[in-house]
């Protein structure tokens, strides 16, 4: 069974997501990303594990000049991603490649993006609980690829190119020092929390690659009213969708 999902970020305009009705779907992390992202016009943009698109449609809204290679490896959810693109019509600045993160080397060749944008899995492999759900479980288990696989990608960044993640809090330690022995220093933080009184559970991170050090820690982003509804920030990230 398939959905038919909008969602509508500010500066952006409404993106239709085609997606399954059960299994991994899209979450407030990708829409946070999106948002979070500062890219410039004409960017090259890479986004890895793109799943069904979300977040390489809306950057494509928001940034009208910018050109994205998504690269997605389930071919269940590479299929949505084609369809998705195509219903958005967004053929033109979106190529798709049904790939691995780990030989995309093989089918991208010697290029060099301005920014990479990512929202790899959280977890590793064998922690946590297990979906019974491929699918799901391979977009919230590094499976098919660690952290460090994940960063790894910089090699396709330019020098002085930003690259964007959203990753667990937990983990921001790890990932913090991944990306500075890639020569990616962090140079915008935000941390993310589902209510003003409960720890972060997301961290947003700016990287810069070969950049000086330097970090510019944001407010805290807090999610969730103690109601249970969204806080003013956060339903600003939204727009109206019609």
């Amino acid at each position: 069974m398939l959905t038919h999902d909008s969602i509508s970020l500010r500066d952006a305009g409404v993106v239709t997501i085609t997606q399954p009705g059960k299994g991994h779907r899209f979450t407030l992390d990708s829409i946070l990303l999106a948002d979070f992202c500062r890219l410039r016009p004409r960017d090259r943009v890479l986004e890895p594990g793109a799943g069904t698109g979300i977040i390489s449609l809306l950057l494509a809204k928001k940034f009208s000049k910018i050109s994205i290679t998504a690269v997605e490896k389930l071919h269940l959810y590479s299929e949505l991603c084609r369809k998705n693109i195509e219903e958005n019509d967004a053929s033109e600045r979106i190529v798709l490649l049904e790939q691995d993160i780990r030989t995309i080397g093989k089918a991208l060749g010697p290029v060099a993006f301005d920014a990479v944008v990512m929202n790899p899995p959280f977890r590793g492999s064998g922690t946590g609980r297990t979906s019974p759900v491929p699918e799901r479980c391979a977009a919230r288990q590094d499976e098919a690829g660690g952290l460090a696989d994940w960063l790894a990608l910089q090699t396709f960044l330019k020098n002085r190119g930003r690259f964007f993640i959203v990753f667990s809090a937990e983990r921001s330690a790890e990932l913090i020092a991944g990306l500075r022995s890639r020569r990616l220093e962090p140079k915008r933080l935000r941390f993310v929390h589902p209510y003003a009184d409960k720890p972060a559970a997301l961290v947003l991170v700016e990287a810069v690659k070969s950049a000086g050090t330097g970090t510019e820690v944001l407010p805290p982003l807090v999610v969730h009213e103690t109601g249970g509804a969204y806080t003013e920030e956060v339903r600003g990230v939204f727009s109206q969708a019609p």
